[in-house]
């Protein structure tokens, strides 16, 4: 690992669909391939996209919306591993101040408290696309968590994209006329030490397949049943985020 203490790694943002799982999907097997002691968990109990896929991995299954299982996130520090992720619902801000705060989703010192306490250091990778809730949400958890005891990880979503700036105008701060009018939890993101890197595309049919067939990308490469093609494309997909991740390797517990 890069950095010697335990990380909690919490994929989130405030909007749904943005492809958190696919992130936590990618790395699921990243940890795997580099021998990383890791505990997966997938929190959201009315879809399970992440357990779909490792059902047979030892992905660990609860819903954070429900009051009886929503400890478990923070409970699960006490596991040995080095990293623990948790594949969040969008809106989760105000399920983790359940915990053991007050529940307005602004309010976490208790949260983090408990983590300083058990020396657990907290990254968040916030998972962008291209509208404007998901840029929103950053701002919203780095005025919740804050920037001292909490490291923050941009992920930007390429699946529908080409152009970083002229496809993520929210983030960048770019309207359709080249003003500048928006860009301030980029600005504060990478002003307090925030990595952003960015998650690559994958030919649409191919991943409508994979996610079909529930498969894992690091099965891909040999998979009866994609075609050359598709295992290719698939492999060119693992090999592009492997590179994209690398700035942000140490805050992700590799």
């Amino acid at each position: 690992m890069g950095d010697k203490a335990k990380r909690l790694v919490l994929v989130v943002s405030g909007k749904g669909g943005v492809g958190k799982t696919t992130f936590s999907r990618l790395m699921t097997d990243i940890y795997r391939e580099r021998n990383t002691k890791a505990a997966i968990f997938d929190a959201d109990g009315q879809i399970g996209g992440l357990v779909r896929v490792y059902h047979d991995a030892g992905v660990n299954f609860y819903d954070l919306r429900q009051d009886a299982e929503r400890v478990t996130l923070l409970n699960s520090i006490a596991s040995d591993a080095d990293v623990i992720l948790h594949d969040l619902p969008g809106g989760s801000r105000f399920e983790i101040s359940k915990i053991v705060d007050n529940g307005d989703g602004e309010q976490v010192e208790g949260f983090l408290a408990a983590l300083a306490e058990n020396d657990v250091r907290l990254t968040l990778v916030h998972v962008i696309d291209n509208e404007i809730e998901s840029t929103q949400s950053v701002g919203q958890y780095m005025s919740a968590f804050g920037t001292d005891s909490v490291d923050h990880v941009a992920v930007l979503n390429m699946r529908e994209s080409r152009d970083l700036k002229a496809d993520f105008p929210y983030w960048f701060g770019y309207d359709s006329a080249g003003e500048r009018r928006y860009g301030k939890g980029r600005d504060r993101l990478l002003a307090a030490g925030g990595i952003e890197v960015s998650m690559p595309a994958m030919q649409v049919g191919t991943r409508a397949k994979l996610n079909a067939l529930n498969l894992k990308y690091s099965d891909c490469a040999r998979h009866p049943e994609l075609t050359i093609t598709e295992r290719t494309i698939a492999s060119q997909f693992l090999r592009g985020f492997r590179k994209a991740i690398e700035p942000s390797a140490g805050l992700l517990g590799l």
